[in-house]
């Protein structure tokens, strides 16, 4: 076998490698942002909502990735555990503080109305 079809052969070897690497990092979790799940109370407006959990409110208006009650996943949308306009208790949800440059607006990125 000639050297440039080894050095071909190894490079192949290699690109497989790490994008198996890659495919199981993601799918285990490890690659990416997994803020966690906090449990809030806040208030409810029209299509926007403000939660407080530990010394931080997170916001969001119009739409929001959630879960309903059936266990069926929403990618937008309103959230059918925030349609009622008022105070709002023990709401499960992912928040994360999203920074541009030295100004961090703290975002809920998405609703758990599940069970």
């Amino acid at each position: 076998m000639s050297r440039g079809r080894i050095r071909a052969i190894v490079a192949v070897m290699v690109v497989v490698a790490a994008f198996g690497i890659g495919v199981v990092a993601g799918a285990r979790g490890l690659v990416g942002v997994h803020p966690p799940t906090l449990t809030g109370d806040g208030v409810v407006g029209d299509r926007v909502v403000s939660l407080s959990a530990g010394d931080e409110t997170y916001g969001a208006k119009d739409s929001i990735a959630w879960r309903d009650s059936s266990g069926a996943v929403h990618s937008s949308g309103w959230p059918d555990c925030l349609m009622t306009l008022g105070e709002v208790h023990g709401v499960k949800f992912d928040g994360a503080v999203v920074w541009h440059e030295t100004v961090g607006i703290s975002t809920i990125l998405w609703v758990d109305c599940g069970p």
